[in-house]
Parts: C-alpha cells; structure tokens; sequence
C-alpha cells in the first residue's frame, strides 16, 4: 500500500496462533461433542429420565455404573408439564444438540473473524481498513442474532419435535450480549471512519 506500513508484533503474532487454536479447536469440539450426543442417543429409551424440579427440567442418561450425563432446562424454554406427554430421549437429544450447534457455531465464526483481522495486520495492513471494518460488523451482527435468537430456537425446536405444544417465551433474549454487538458495531464504524481517513492519506501521497 502507498501510506504506513504497520508492523506487527511479536505478541500479535502469539495471538493469531492462539486464535488459530482456538478456531481450529473449536470445529474439533464441535464435531466430538455432536459425535458423542449422537452416541450416547443409541441408548435405548428407558435409560433417559425426565426430572421436574421447582424451576428446571433435568434429563440424564448413565454413561456407566457411576457417570450420568444430565442437562438442565429452565421451564422458561420446556413447559412444566406432564413427564408421560414427551419422549425423555428426544428432549436430551433436542436441547444438548441444539444449545451444542448454536454455541459453537457462534464462537467458531466469531474467533474467526478476528483471526482475519490479526492476519491482515501481520500481513502488514493497516488495522483501519474496509475489510477489517465489515469484518467486525459481522461480528456484532453475529453476536446481536445469538442474544436474540439463540434460546428463542431451542423454544421452538423444543415445541415441535418434544411436547408439540406451541408456547414461545420471548423473555429469553440476552440484553448482555445485544449490548455487546452494538458495542461492536460501533467499533466497526470507527474501522470504517478509519479505513477512509487512510484512504484519504495515501491519495495525497
């Protein structure tokens, strides 16, 4: 490029490989942690139970003699209803492989954007660039839509293939992480503000 050529340094360079890591090492997770739920759903029926307690559902299934893996829903998402109206199985298998997917699928997306950002820095790039800029407000956008969809998905899953009884509780969105992806939007302005000041530089040169 005509203007400054930044250089990066060697603590940026530890943090892209890092992210790499964790980029990398999250797509592994993710295909384990699908793997193994699809395992441990070759269990036959009776071993899933259904738990209704004061404000959460607890479905388990033992993985051995002294291992039981369990998750924890809130009645917010999974009505308190009748155990005998839905499948234990389905419902263990819904809301791990739902909340599974979305998680990981986020933080995969997200620490990928900003493994793009550090990369073009150490390509020698100005972190001020249109790119970098579009990359941060896919970021913000990515992290608005999960706060805002995230739990109102499993909701819905949960309506239609568990107690298939229509019940949406828009009371799960995350104002924390709404909040944050605005934050991130703003910061993806300032980028692009940047981006064209330097643009503007470098035509004067």
């Amino acid at each position: 490029m005509n203007g400054i050529e930044f250089r990066a340094k060697p603590g940026l360079k530890r943090m892209h490989f890092a992210l790499m890591i964790g980029y990398w090492g999250g797509i592994a997770i993710l295909i384990a942690l699908v793997c193994f739920k699809l395992w441990i759903g070759l269990n036959p029926q009776e071993l899933f139970t259904a738990e209704k307690g004061i404000a959460h559902w607890f479905f388990s299934v033992p993985l051995s003699d002294t291992v039981t893996n369990s998750v924890m829903v809130p009645f917010t998402y999974f009505q308190p209803i009748n155990p005998d109206m839905f499948d234990a199985k389905t419902a263990y298998l819904v809301v791990t492989l739902t909340n599974t997917t979305l998680i990981f699928i986020t933080y995969i997306y997200s620490i990928g954007q900003i493994r793009y950002i550090i990369g073009s820095i150490l390509s020698g790039g100005s972190p001020f660039s249109l790119a970098n800029a579009t990359r941060l407000r896919r970021l913000g956008v990515v992290v608005i839509l999960y706060s805002l969809l995230a739990k109102l998905i499993l909701n819905i899953l949960i309506c239609l293939f568990v107690t298939r009884i229509f019940s949406i509780n828009l009371g799960s969105i995350s104002l924390i992480g709404i909040i944050i992806g605005i934050l991130v939007l703003f910061i993806s302005e300032i980028f692009k503000y940047g981006a064209l000041l330097q643009e503007e530089h470098d035509s004067t040169l």
